[in-house]
């Protein structure tokens, strides 16, 4: 509630008696009333002229105006001992324009005759209270301090804001430059009296904060009143502040547990995305373990282990004989058949390098690229550059020499095993022909699926590919 209020019951009549006393001594001794603000506050008048003294509280009319349009009838229910001067007041219009009807059970009817709109002047506004514009950089505690004032005196004259903190450049405030107090606007129902008697303020000091007469106001006219404080109002707004900054701090942690419920869903979605990864994964290494390809390449590793384990005891074999042999003295029969009786005996076959220099790039089963990880690599790849010469790992017949299996290829056949050649540039030998250990098959290349020149050299033993750096020096 904003300023002080008067007792519920106290009657509006009771406020304008000191203006009839004033009024009444006036016409009796003579006297003429002071002036407020320059103007005149009451006119002396003859004793005999008191008959109703309801008069003396509005002057006389300068000019009676006839309405040009159909006069606005209001009616309204009032207490039965309320007077049509009484009614005239609160609603700023003329006795003659109210008219009692018939009373019942301590009410009655009065119809008021409204001026048109034609016959309206413009809304009385206190010259005290002059307009500001705001500016970059103004806040309302400083505007109030930069015009020797307090928050609640801005306050008072602005009761249609609606915060304490914001306000907009270019926006217009009121001021109050001289009374400090509430500025209310008059409302149908209501009159300057009966907002005076409501808000308990001054009757004299309300004529001279405004300039006028407070009988002279009506419905619109901006009424100040002076030594009113807007106490309530701003504690009202205080209270709005604290509860927007609780707010905003709700809205913040708020926004914040969002985002970490955004932030644990994300990464619920991430785990969730990597398990199924890791299942498809392994599922199809479950689908890998009982392949073809797999129990192909067991196969393979176990024949390549035969072999190396045939070829480490054929080796150890012949290391014994050539142990025994050199113990005992060599007969010219026995020095004669020697490497034959050895050969025989081990059953091993040394091959010699393919090329004079070259660099091991990728083993026997090695999954060092893609096209290893999908095709299974049954030799070694020799590097070297482009045209370098490739010649006969051991004897034997060429079967095939041309494109094949990888790219430009020779093989060659040595009993029971064959030799690949592979990715050559240009081939040296045509199939039929018998080669010798040593002998010139063709050049480096990087035909076929090739990463770069070299040479794919492959040992198969009965159709199997074993590793040929087992069989090399």
């Amino acid at each position: 509630m904003i300023g002080r209020f008067s007792p519920p019951g106290r009657p509006l009549a009771a406020l304008a008696r000191p203006l009839l006393a004033v009024a009444a001594a006036a016409a009796v001794g003579g006297a003429t009333a002071q002036a407020v603000q320059g103007g005149a506050l009451f006119s002396p008048v003859a004793a005999g002229a008191l008959t109703d003294p309801a008069r003396l509280l509005r002057p006389a009319a300068d000019v009676t105006l006839t309405p040009s349009a159909p006069v606005r009838l209001l009616t309204v229910v009032v207490p039965s001992t309320e007077s049509a001067a009484q009614i005239s007041r609160r609603y700023g219009v003329d006795m003659a324009a109210v008219r009692l009807l018939a009373s019942a059970r301590g009410t009655r009817h009065a119809q008021v005759s409204l001026a048109p709109a034609s016959r309206e002047r413009a809304p009385l506004w206190p010259r005290s209270v002059q307009p500001y514009r705001v500016r970059a950089g103004d806040t309302l505690a400083g505007i109030a301090a930069r015009h020797g004032m307090r928050i609640v005196d801005v306050l008072g004259v602005n009761l249609e804001r609606r915060s304490l903190d914001r306000v907009q450049i270019g926006e217009v405030l009121h001021l109050p430059t001289q009374e400090r107090g509430v500025l209310i606007r008059i409302k149908a129902g209501q009159s300057a009296l009966s907002l005076i008697a409501g808000y308990g303020a001054d009757l004299a000091a309300t004529a001279r904060a405004n300039g006028v007469l407070p009988t002279d106001m009506r419905i619109g006219d901006a009424l100040l009143l002076p030594g009113v404080t807007a106490a309530g109002f701003q504690q009202q707004l205080l209270a709005q502040r604290v509860a927007e900054q609780r707010a905003a701090v709700a809205y913040d942690q708020q926004r914040r547990y969002e985002r970490f419920l955004a932030q644990k869903q994300a990464q619920r979605r991430r785990e969730q995305v990597a398990a199924v990864a890791r299942q498809v994964q392994y599922e199809r290494f479950l689908a890998w373990q009982q392949s073809a390809e797999r129990q192909a390449r067991i196969r393979a590793y176990e024949a390549q282990e035969r072999f190396e384990a045939a070829q480490a005891a054929a080796r150890q074999r012949a290391q014994e004989a050539a142990r025994l042999a050199a113990a005992r003295p060599p007969s010219p029969a026995r020095a004669e058949g020697r490497a034959t009786v050895q050969r025989a005996s081990t059953g091993a076959v040394r091959l010699a390098w393919p090329m004079r220099t070259f660099r091991i790039t990728s083993r026997y089963a090695e999954r060092d690229i893609e096209f290893h990880r999908q095709v299974f690599h049954g030799g070694v790849d020799l590097a070297a550059p482009y045209g370098t010469p490739i010649y006969a790992a051991t004897d034997g017949e060429v079967s095939r020499s041309g494109y094949g299996d990888y790219g430009l290829n020779v093989f060659v056949e040595s009993g029971s095993s064959t030799l690949v050649y592979g990715h050559m540039s240009r081939t040296a030998v045509v199939a039929g022909q018998r080669v010798s250990q040593g002998q010139l098959l063709g050049y480096v290349g990087c035909s076929g699926i090739c990463t770069g020149p070299h040479l794919h050299f492959e040992v198969r033993l009965d159709g199997r590919t074993v590793d040929p750096l087992a069989l090399l020096p």
